[in-house]
């Protein structure tokens, strides 16, 4: 057997050749961005100029789907698997990705013109959404922030379960453990933050959405705990890890 390729401090990559699921998947990739980036000829030279509230909207888009790429490109490149059960799971993925790029877009637009004054009465606001479909909007979004990580904690459990067939070493199996504990942790926060916006009176209700900063300290945590499982498992024989 062919020595795999290393190519990250803990993982040897076991996925060579790019696989007929992941060029399909790079194209589903492509084609949530196609659909979060198109929109109308501007018609004006005013309305080009306010084009600019869109690219922001967009690059918080882009910045959220590169994001969910990476973990995909990392599963296949980690774990080389082609498996039904991979397969069904990532046709899962894509299929949501696909979905969710409409709301993704919709919040993004929404934030941006608001935090940049373009609504500049009440009306104007309650136009796009009012309060009683905020938290409604917060309760759809969480769905699909949820279900997407959740299948890819779903993805990391399976490599997991395939541990000793992928002879993963110590380390790997901390790490692989890891991604399905991140996956876990997006799905709660996701249920808070539906939970917290349909309980909250109407006029509290955008509240929900400010429970996804939890997402930044509680993935450092978790990444930082495993890390250092990790190199402990890697330290020389009597030694010590700082």
């Amino acid at each position: 057997m062919t020595k795999p390729i290393s190519s990250e401090k803990y993982f040897t990559w076991r996925g060579r050749d790019v696989t007929r699921v992941e060029n399909f998947s790079d194209i589903v990739f492509a084609l949530s961005l196609t659909l979060i980036v198109a929109s109308s000829v501007p018609s004006s030279f005013d309305a080009l100029i306010g084009l600019w509230r869109e690219a922001i909207a967009i690059a918080m888009c882009f910045a959220l789907i590169l994001l969910i790429w990476s973990k995909h490109h990392a599963f296949h490149r980690r774990y080389g698997l082609d498996d039904g059960m991979t397969v069904a799971l990532n046709s899962v993925v894509l299929f949501l990705i696909m979905i969710f790029a409409y709301p993704l877009k919709f919040l993004a637009l929404f934030l941006v013109n608001f935090f940049t004054g373009f609504y500049r009465t009440g009306p104007e606001i309650m136009a796009v959404m009012s309060l009683d479909q905020v938290e409604w909007f917060i309760v759809i979004y969480a769905m699909g922030y949820a279900l997407i990580f959740g299948v890819f904690a779903l993805l990391y459990a399976h490599a997991l379960r395939r541990a000793d067939d992928l002879q993963l070493t110590p380390a790997e199996r901390i790490l692989t453990k890891l991604e399905v504990d991140q996956g876990l942790a997006a799905i709660a926060i996701s249920g808070l933050a539906a939970i917290v916006a349909i309980i909250l009176p109407a006029q509290l209700s955008p509240m929900g959405g400010s429970v996804y900063f939890l997402i930044g300290p509680v993935m450092m945590v978790l990444t930082k705990r495993a890390r250092k499982r990790a190199d402990a498992t890697q330290a020389p024989a009597g030694g010590c890890v700082d």
